[in-house]
């Protein structure tokens, strides 16, 4: 069956119903990762357990995610697939509300989070169709989930300015609320496109063999150590800057700061790997990275936290769009598919990893615990330095 974008029509507003997608799904992001840590702190829980009841859902998603892929190609569709994953991760974490407590929030946390992840990679496996077989933009896609993580920063600042924290718990369930309403949104592809797209997928290489290709196994491990070294900020930073007086709108405003500053790196990363190369992206991110994360350890005001989260944008965005780049250079396209999996498997064990390790740092040390996210950024720069001076084509990935 030989079937191209010119002889099948896209679905009405394809387009837009992935677009309103992210939009909705990242509603939840914007709220949780700067605000659930202060929920959890006014639930009595200490900084290592807010670090354990963080890090766990990560660890689980990456062991069902494989299984939660199975389950979406055998579903009837894809939109099917997103609202099994989206719609019970709202009843589950309803659960929150009157069973607190430590072990109870969790569990209950590791449940509706990972089923709450689930969903995302369905809708990208939605929008690649879009662009493949429909010849849509996939950035314009997108850029939905960023610009709603944005006003859910604010957004839920603001209200947290005006409503007792108590109220967090019913913003989180709004917005993950959303993310089920516009799951039942999405498109549902012809059988005729969905039968091709199976059909042209290669079968998947073996995990050796992605990771014995000279330099992507010292390549994921670098950047997922950079990446890592972030754990601290998205643990505790909300945390850190209410301890010191910071409001909820001004909390907002700081993570705001760090996605658009972020957006602008990835808008100009094509032009930028072209002067520095792969490698130099990595670099860059990790030694900012130590710059950052020492000036975090200290309390620079207003100002200064708003210039330290603008540094988001070369630690967590160089960083993301060197690995992106390099790794489109060191494996084979039939392999691709497969390293991204590996590479990002491979962060999620290390920022849980990280997270975990925040929780006891941040509660014997405070804002000091910051100094220790250079040590993970400094082994990903020091293995970096070794993929050059050894690996041939480690040294290609400079320029």
């Amino acid at each position: 069956m030989n079937i191209s974008p010119s002889t099948t029509a896209a679905p009405p507003r394809y387009a837009f119903r992935i677009w309103i997608f992210f939009a909705g799904y990242f509603l939840f992001g914007g709220v949780s990762v700067p605000f659930y840590p202060v929920w959890l702190q006014a639930q009595g829980l200490t900084e290592v357990q807010i670090a354990n009841v963080i890090a766990l859902p990560a660890v689980v998603r990456v062991l069902l995610t494989p299984l939660a892929g199975i389950f979406a190609d055998r579903a009837p569709n894809r939109r099917f697939a997103a609202i099994c994953f989206t719609l019970p991760a709202i009843f589950v974490f309803l659960l929150a509300w009157p069973l607190r407590g430590y072990w109870p929030l969790l569990l209950i946390t590791a449940a509706s989070f990972t089923l709450w992840g689930l969903a995302l990679p369905v809708g990208e496996a939605l929008a690649l169709t879009g662009v493949r077989r429909f010849g849509l933009d996939y950035g314009r896609m997108r850029i939905g989930g960023s610009v709603a993580y944005i006003i859910a920063n604010l957004g839920s600042g603001a209200l947290l300015g005006i409503f007792h924290v108590e109220a967090l718990f019913w913003f989180l369930i709004v917005a993950m609320g959303s993310s089920a309403l516009v799951s039942a949104t999405l498109p549902v592809t012809p059988k005729e496109v969905r039968a091709l797209d199976d059909a042209s997928r290669p079968p998947p290489p073996r995990a050796r063999e992605i990771l014995g290709h000279p330099g992507f196994f010292a390549l994921v491990i670098a950047g997922g150590l950079i990446q890592a070294s972030h754990a601290m900020l998205y643990g505790f930073g909300s945390i850190h800057w209410h301890g010191l007086g910071f409001s909820g709108l001004e909390i907002g405003i700081f993570w705001s700061t760090g996605v658009v500053c972020e957006i602008t790196l990835f808008m100009v990363s094509t032009r930028a790997v072209r002067i520095a190369g792969p490698l130099g992206l990595v670099t860059l991110g990790g030694f900012v990275a130590i710059l950052r994360w020492g000036l975090f350890a200290t309390d620079p005001g207003f100002a200064g936290v708003m210039a330290l989260m603008a540094l988001h944008a070369f630690t967590f965005g160089a960083t993301y769009a060197g690995n992106q780049h390099a790794i489109a250079r060191l494996v084979p396209e039939e392999m691709t598919a497969s390293a991204q999996a590996i590479y990002g498997s491979t962060s999620a064990i290390l920022m849980a990893g990280a997270t975990a390790l925040a929780g006891p740092l941040y509660e014997a040390f405070g804002a000091h615990a910051f100094l220790a996210m250079i040590v993970p950024a400094a082994i990903g720069l020091a293995i970096i330095a070794a993929l050059v001076r050894f690996s041939p084509r480690g040294r290609a990935l400079r320029a």
